[in-house]
């Protein structure tokens, strides 16, 4: 379990969490992660979305038998992008706010510390943000973007890395259907989106 992604990590701790109370974790600069093994991804901005959107969401995390659902809450704008993610109990479990100035976490103190809200970013950038901002920070790496209506593909040196697709075409808006499948670290996403205002 150690090797498993952050991001998964953080999926399967959320259905433990008993305390509500939230300290503040850190901050640091926007910057990239890793989506796949050498392969870093910039963290794309509020504005490169394109548009403003507030949406609830459940989430369903699929790692070998193993399968974690959570709800969150997700607020776009050019200036900052808000993820709150709850427990199982309906209680905050951790805030993410991202602005131009960085990246500030919340957590719950039973999140772990090796969390790193970039990786939870980074999947919602894929799925969502349009095409031309994704290959925008994948630029100067070896990975490619395939796009179209239903899907979306990442692969580097022709092998598949990331894997999302689309129930309905998704053009110009948010997908209220998506299954992300990050193939290098062996993990999946069902996601379900309700718009709640834009």
């Amino acid at each position: 379990m150690l090797s498993w992604p952050i991001t998964l990590r953080f999926l399967l701790v959320l259905v433990t969490i008993f305390s509500a109370s939230c300290a503040t974790r850190y901050e640091t600069g926007l910057g990239s992660t890793r989506i796949a093994p050498g392969l870093e991804f910039l963290i794309p901005t509020g504005r490169e979305l394109g548009y403003s959107i507030e949406t609830t969401q459940l989430i369903t995390a699929h790692y070998g038998d193993r399968v974690q659902v959570f709800q969150a809450y997700v607020s776009v704008s050019p200036e900052k992008i808000t993820l709150i993610a709850l427990d199982p109990f309906g209680n905050r479990a951790l805030t993410v706010t991202a602005t131009d100035d960085g990246i500030h976490t919340e957590a719950a103190p039973i999140v772990p510390s090796v969390l790193h809200p970039e990786n939870i970013l980074a999947d919602l950038a894929i799925v969502y943000w349009p095409a031309s901002a994704v290959r925008h920070r994948l630029a100067g790496t070896s990975a490619s973007l395939y796009d179209d209506q239903r899907e979306r593909k990442i692969s580097v040196d022709d092998r598949e890395v990331v894997h999302v697709i689309y129930e309905s075409p998704h053009e110009d808006s948010w997908a209220k259907r998506a299954h992300l499948h990050n193939i290098a670290y062996g993990y999946e996403l069902d996601l379900q989106s309700t718009v709640t205002g834009k």
